[in-house]
């Protein structure tokens, strides 16, 4: 569900999966990010037990989700994470490194494990795939938190407030016009005109 790039850490993740005993299978899906030397340095651990897919979109992309135990995105470098908002939002279990932004938006709703620390992933892994009620309990709780903090529209408002802030000395209210691909921003000149 995202670009394979060495940032993403997925070799820790292979070595974690394959480190513990467990009926699941390890699903890694994304493409390439300018990274073609690493993303086929991991397709060589392919097994019975670690699948590779393509990048994953629309209905594939939520049949993923909709069939996933657990989404864990081990990166030690992420910005805002997109795709472990969208496993969120989607009601799947979360479990992430714990850099900043990954903990921001996990809040307390799921699981974070120290970051390039293969031990304590393969402890977590551990723990979380063999307790259903756990990976359920914080599912439901994820889903919240998506729908209270991170809908496109709340977030666009939000946005559009935080900019009338800043400009509210010059008057100039900013009309906010979002599409799921895009945001633009639309400056209203309300100053008067004089003859």
């Amino acid at each position: 569900m995202s670009f394979t790039t060495n940032a993403k850490d997925l070799d820790l993740l292979i070595e974690a999966f394959n480190n513990i005993e467990t009926p699941f299978k390890l699903v890694l899906a994304g493409g390439s990010s300018h990274t073609d030397d690493y993303a086929a340095n991991l397709r060589k651990h392919a097994s019975d037990r670690v699948l590779f897919l393509d990048w994953l979109s629309g209905d594939a992309l939520a049949e993923g989700l909709t069939n996933a135990a657990l989404f864990v995105l081990p990166s030690d470098l992420e910005g805002m994470p997109l795709a472990l908002l969208d496993a969120m939002g989607s009601g799947v279990c979360v479990l992430a490194g714990d850099t900043p932004e990954n903990m921001e938006a996990i809040a307390d709703t799921g699981f974070t494990f120290r970051r390039g620390d293969v031990l304590d992933l393969e402890r977590m892994l551990t723990l979380l795939l063999s307790d259903v009620r756990l990976r359920a309990a914080a599912a439901s709780r994820s889903q919240q938190r998506v729908r209270q903090n991170y809908q496109w529209d709340k977030v666009v408002r939000e946005l559009g407030e935080i900019y009338n802030g800043m400009l509210a000395p010059a008057k100039r209210p900013v009309e906010i016009v979002a599409s799921r691909r895009a945001v633009r921003l639309r400056v209203r000149d309300l100053t008067p005109v004089t003859r």
